[in-house]
C-alpha cells in the first residue's frame, strides 16, 4: 500500500513538473523575438509552405489561427482564405524614401526594395481565379492586396496602413463590406489591358475612411471615351466615404447626391455612416491562464494526497 502510494506522488510530482516546463516554454514563446518577414505560399497543389505558417487547411478552407508577419502569394483557384480576425502585417512603417506613389507620372519606384511587399497576391504564372479572401486585417504593406485575376471576392477585411490597399486589375470581382483606412491611396485600378480599366466589378458597402486618395486609377494616358462610367454602387446601396460632405435630406442613410471620384467613376447612393466592425478573433482562454489553472489543479492534488498520508496512523 505504501509502495502505492509513493508511485502516485513521484506521479504527480512528474505531472507538476512536466506542467511546470509547459508553462515555462509557454511564456518564453510569447516573450521571444519576432520571427524574419517571409513569404508563404499556398500551392496549386494545396499545400502550405512553409507548413509551420499558422493557417489550418479544412478542404478548400485555408483558416489563420495566429497573427502572420509575411506575405502570401497565392497559387490554388477556387478557395477561401479565412482571417478568422487575425492579422497579416507585413515591414511598411509609414516611411516612405520618396513621394512617388503608383499612377503618378513615369515609372520611378521606390529605393527600398522592402516597399514593394504584397500582403496576398495572386501568383502572376498560376493565375488562381475564384478566391475568396475575408475576415482578415491586412495592414503594413506596399499593396495590402493585389487581385489581377478574375472572379475574386474580397469581403468584410480590414486594410488599413499600407500605401495601397487593394490593387485592382482583374475583371469580374467583387469588393465588399471592407473597411479600408488610412491607407495612401485606398483602391486603386489598374490595368490589364491597354486603355481599359477593370470592368464588372462589384464594389459596395465599403468603409473608405481617412485615405490620404480614396480612389485612383491608370487610364494609361487620357481616358478611353467610350468606356462606361463605373458606379461603384449595386443600384441601390454605394460606400462610405469619411470626405463626403453631401446631405441626406429624407433620412435614408443615404447621400442625396452621387459621391464623384472622376468622369468615370462614381458612387450613385453613398452611405452616410460607416456601420462596419473590424475582424476579431474569438476569444479564447490564453496559454498563460490554461497553465496556470493547470498548476493550481496539480497543486491541489498533490497537497490532497500529502495531508492524506499525514493523516494516517
Amino acid at each position: 500500500m505504501k509502495t502505492m502510494e509513493k508511485n502516485k506522488l513521484q506521479t504527480m510530482a512528474l505531472a507538476f513538473l512536466a506542467i511546470m516546463l509547459i508553462a515555462t516554454f509557454a511564456f518564453a514563446d510569447r516573450t521571444s523575438a519576432q520571427q524574419a518577414f517571409q513569404t508563404v505560399r499556398i500551392r496549386a497543389d494545396g499545400t502550405i509552405d512553409p507548413a509551420s505558417t499558422p493557417i489550418q487547411k479544412v478542404g478548400d478552407k485555408y483558416v489563420f489561427t495566429g497573427d502572420i508577419y509575411a506575405a502570401i502569394v497565392v497559387e490554388r483557384a477556387n478557395i477561401i482564405i479565412d482571417g478568422a480576425g487575425y492579422s497579416l502585417y507585413g515591414p511598411y512603417n509609414g516611411t516612405k524614401v520618396d513621394d512617388w506613389m503608383i499612377g503618378q507620372g513615369p515609372y520611378n519606384g521606390p529605393s527600398n526594395a522592402s516597399l514593394w511587399t504584397i500582403g496576398i497576391d495572386f501568383d502572376a504564372v498560376t493565375k488562381p481565379n475564384n478566391v475568396t479572401v475575408r475576415n482578415l486585417n491586412i495592414r503594413n504593406f506596399y499593396f495590402g492586396i493585389y487581385v489581377g485575376t478574375f472572379n475574386d471576392t474580397v469581403e468584410d477585411n480590414s486594410i488599413t496602413a499600407n500605401i495601397v490597399g487593394i490593387l485592382l486589375s482583374g475583371d469580374s470581382n467583387t469588393i465588399t463590406r471592407n473597411y479600408i483606412a488610412k491607407n495612401d491611396e485606398g483602391v486603386f485600378y489598374g490595368v490589364n489591358n491597354p486603355n481599359r480599366a477593370p470592368i464588372n466589378t462589384v464594389l459596395t458597402g465599403n468603409s473608405f475612411t481617412n485615405n490620404t486618395v480614396q480612389f485612383s486609377g491608370c487610364g494609361c494616358g487620357v481616358y478611353n471615351e467610350t468606356e462606361p462610367i463605373h458606379t461603384w454602387d449595386n443600384g441601390e446601396r454605394g460606400n462610405f466615404w469619411s470626405d463626403y460632405n453631401g446631405t441626406d435630406t429624407n433620412g435614408n442613410g443615404l447621400g442625396d447626391t452621387s459621391y464623384i471620384i472622376d468622369i468615370k467613376n462614381q458612387d450613385r447612393y453613398p452611405l452616410m455612416q460607416n456601420t462596419l466592425s473590424l475582424p476579431t478573433p474569438a476569444p479564447k482562454l490564453p496559454v498563460e491562464a490554461i497553465s496556470v489553472a493547470s498548476l493550481f489543479v496539480v497543486a491541489a492534488v498533490l497537497a490532497f494526497f500529502f495531508q492524506k498520508k499525514k493523516n494516517k496512523p
